[in-house]
């Protein structure tokens, strides 16, 4: 007969987007933990080996409590519905109580949660995993007239306790605790032990269920706190914002907040300095050269004006955008540009997901070419480590922040000018843990050269192209310069922007966690003149096939929960690389990712010509070559892509059609090298 030590016995895999490992990262390392209700070992073993933790353990089932004993330093064999229960077990003697899928096998969860407090030193925190009982494959249960208990999963048949969100919060509040974080496990209801019950349904209901705000969500990870140790950390609801889709694609866009004066660049570059003062000044360096970029919709915006934000909110959330990611500008203690970014966190009602990227270079003169004379130096010591990673965690508390499996991201613009950054991470990651923030996702940018996360000690590196197209295996792209009948002399480079993008869509990430990164167009002649970088065929045509190509390789390539893509970038204005509506394109870049992000795009064709004809503008000369989104035969496209446009236009009005379509194209085709 099957005990508790063969139905809870399971392995670990502490980088999944599980229950057990959302329990592991919010625990963290080094920890003196109990588990209540730890059957064989399952969490609590991984705990020790993965975590270095030292762990007790309670538990009733006797062959459990004999496989406890092997490893744990104490173990109790008790019944968790005898008031007596915690009876010897010592009070105030460890950093976490883990209590993973046990309160709904028990009576009094409420009694059992404030009792479990009492083990907890100061600053300690009790981990919680409990299934949810509002899953649209419980419902689908329920509909089906087929309410059927299994031996383990969400309808467990020893569960005599039954939570959905709102019952959850109160659980915790009646509790006395106070919910410092929480992660959703989320699970298809097709992938659950449910799924006959599921495909039994009617697509229509089907369809139906899967609206509600917490359809997919299986399990709820929470940490807590008791209320009388919380003090000013703030609490977590868990209805304050709708679980993520399931398997979303994350579009993440970099977002630059010089778009107000400031002293510093008064006094540096004149009276009343913003990113416009050097958008209005670029102009053509060559005929069909496309400056300068002017925006239309929000017009010469200054980020001091609240409404501005919100504007911009609306338009990247309406057009598939998930999260902005400020560059944050630190030098040892002072800020710079730092206001739209405070009054962003000062303002619940900025309604976007967000995280910083520590832009940590010295500022030079470099745009006039005196890039040897520094503005505001970068320095680095152990109380700089500390003081930097205390001034995010304002930001890593805040609800709105963008976490990877349940963990603030936190990029890195060039970790490798830090002296010692795989001593520096270990700092912060210890400076969090100790401020009740839990472990952080570290990402370097993977920036001027430099294509190796691993050796700084962070989790991920997220691509910054054009940074790093030289870099290997990347071919470097032929330098068009003397192509483009420009009448003075071009010392910087014109690429070929799909070229540039063919070159990183062709990397394999699938064994390195690295995000994928693209940008729209690039030109930073506004800076620079005649020194730019100059990457012709940055149209919204090309950049939707380089968007719709890295994401399917981010969904292949990575865990539902790590499905990050970096837009470079919402609002580089002055490096022409920009999602917000400007002059030459309108509302064209932001409608291709719309479409790339609801699976309606139709970029199955060749990348658009790089250079100009005949002086036209870079609009007229991409509608030219391709018009887009839809697009028309043409003689010199291959006979395989000119009948999938054909099909492509056809089966439009069919998304699901249109999309089993594109994806045959995809194996067929252009494994085979056309595109």
């Amino acid at each position: 007969m099957k005990t508790a030590a063969d139905i809870y016995r399971f392995n670990v895999d502490p980088n999944s987007d599980t229950a057990a490992a959302n329990v592991l990262r919010f625990v963290g390392r080094d920890k003196k933990v109990l588990e209540i209700g730890a059957g064989p070992g399952s969490i609590s073993r991984p705990l020790q080996e993965f975590n270095g933790c030292r762990v007790s353990a309670v538990e009733i089932d006797e062959r459990s409590v004999e496989i406890l004993r092997g490893f744990c330093e104490e173990v109790w064999r008790r019944n968790l519905n005898d008031p007596a229960w915690a009876d010897g077990i010592p009070d105030a003697a460890f950093d976490n109580v883990v209590i993973a899928d046990v309160l709904e096998h028990i009576a009094d969860p409420w009694g059992t949660l404030r009792r479990a407090a009492g083990f907890l030193k100061p600053g300690g925190s009790i981990v919680v995993s409990i299934p949810h009982a509002s899953h649209a494959a419980i419902l689908a249960c329920l509909l089906n007239n087929d309410f059927d208990y299994r031996d383990w999963g969400l309808l467990d048949r020893t569960h005599i306790r039954f939570f959905s969100m709102k019952n959850l919060q109160a659980l915790f509040e009646g509790a006395g605790l106070r919910i410092a974080d929480f992660s959703f496990v989320l699970r298809h209801p097709a992938e659950t032990e449910f799924a006959e019950a599921w495909h039994a349904l009617p697509p229509r209901t089907r369809a139906v269920l899967e609206t509600g705000d917490y359809a997919n969500v299986y399990q709820v990870v929470l940490r807590a706190v008791p209320e009388a140790d919380a003090g000013a950390l703030p609490g977590r609801v868990l209805t304050a914002r709708p679980a993520p889709p399931l398997s979303k694609l994350r579009y993440i866009a970099f977002y630059l907040p010089q778009f107000h004066p400031i002293p510093e660049n008064d006094e540096w570059w004149g009276k009343g300095f913003t990113e416009w003062t050097n958008v209005t000044k670029a102009k053509p360096l060559f005929p069909g050269h496309n400056q300068p970029h002017l925006p239309t919709d929000l017009g010469f915006y200054d980020l001091r004006v609240r409404e501005v934000q919100y504007r911009q909110i609306e338009l990247a959330k309406a057009h598939g955008i998930d999260a902005f990611c400020f560059h944050y500008y630190w030098f040892g203690g002072k800020r710079l540009l730092e206001r739209p970014v405070l009054d962003f966190l000062a303002d619940p009602s900025a309604d976007i997901e967000f995280c910083l990227c520590w832009a940590n270079e010295n500022w030079t003169r470099k745009w006039d070419a005196s890039e040897h004379e520094v503005l505001m130096e970068q320095t680095y010591s152990t109380e700089n480590d500390i003081a930097f990673i205390e001034s995010v965690i304002p930001f890593f508390r805040d609800p709105r922040h963008l976490r990877v499996n349940g963990a603030p991201a936190l990029v890195v613009y060039r970790p490798q000018h830090m002296p010692d950054a795989r001593a520096t991470a270990e700092r912060w990651r210890a400076h969090c843990r100790e401020a009740g923030i839990g472990e952080i996702h570290l990402i370097a940018a993977l920036t001027h050269g430099n294509d190796d996360f691993e050796q700084f000690g962070f989790d991920a590196g997220v691509e910054f192209p054009p940074h790093n197209v030289h870099t290997p295996p990347r071919r470097p792209p032929q330098n068009l310069a003397h192509k483009v009948g420009a009448p003075e002399p071009l010392s910087g480079a014109v690429w070929d922007y799909g070229e540039v993008a063919r070159s990183f869509i062709a990397h394999d990430h699938a064994a390195r966690r690295v995000y994928r990164g693209v940008f729209p167009s690039w030109d930073n002649t506004a800076r620079v003149g005649t020194r730019a970088v100059i990457i012709q065929g940055g149209t919204p045509g090309n950049y939707e096939r380089w968007l719709d190509a890295a994401s399917h390789r981010t969904v292949a390539e990575r865990a539902p929960g790590e499905r990050l893509v970096f837009l470079n970038a919402w609002n580089e204005w002055a490096e022409g690389c920009h999602l917000e509506p400007c002059r030459e394109f309108g509302h064209d870049f932001l409608e291709a990712t719309r479409r790339v992000k609801s699976g309606h795009s139709t970029a199955d064709v060749e990348w658009e010509a790089a250079l100009p004809v005949g002086g036209q503008t870079a609009r007229s000369a991409a509608r030219a070559v391709a018009p887009s989104p839809r697009l028309t035969d043409a003689n010199a496209t291959p006979l395989t892509t000119r009948l999938a446009i054909k099909i492509s236009n056809a089966l439009h009005r069919y998304p699901s059609l249109h999309q089993a379509a594109r994806s045959a194209y995809r194996a067929t085709v252009k494994r085979g090298g056309t595109r």
